[in-house]
């Protein structure tokens, strides 16, 4: 129950403590560090959680996090990839983690041709859709991606 004069905790905005300990949260702290992180109790902290925006808040913080690791992984795939072929192609690897490195670059190939296919494909769908509806159709995916 709020105190007399303030709002309910349901009814007002998540405060900027709140949010970072829920960042802190979606970035893989426990609860007890989270609430470190905000500088409020583990107590009240749970009591936020049930907060109606706090859900969604925390599937935001997540998503941006996935995003990040991803951006951080292309950045990084040509490195990653020289280092699998070379793993791959190196006589003093042990057997079971070459055959590992040589099945994962024939499945990372196999799945960036598949990948290439399917947005050619997807471009001949529009291109015919186009023709059907006399107009042109936007795919807000494929804008996003290129």
């Amino acid at each position: 129950m709020a105190k007399p004069g303030r709002l309910p905790r349901e009814e007002q905005t998540l405060p900027p403590n709140i949010q970072k300990a829920l960042a802190a949260r979606a970035s893989g702290s426990n609860w007890n560090e989270a609430a470190e992180v905000g500088k409020i109790t583990p107590v009240n902290l749970r009591k936020w959680r049930k907060h109606p925006d706090a859900a969604g808040y925390l599937q935001q913080c997540i998503q941006h996090n996935i995003e990040d690791a991803n951006s951080y992984i292309a950045d990084h795939a040509p490195a990653l990839a020289a280092r699998l072929v070379e793993l791959g192609l190196d006589r003093t690897t042990r057997p079971y983690a070459a055959i590992q490195a040589i099945a994962e670059s024939f499945k990372i190939m196999s799945n960036n041709i598949a990948d290439r296919e399917n947005k050619e494909e997807l471009r001949t769908i529009k291109a015919a859709l186009d023709r059907l509806e006399g107009g042109t159709t936007f795919d807000i995916y494929a804008e996003s991606e290129e």
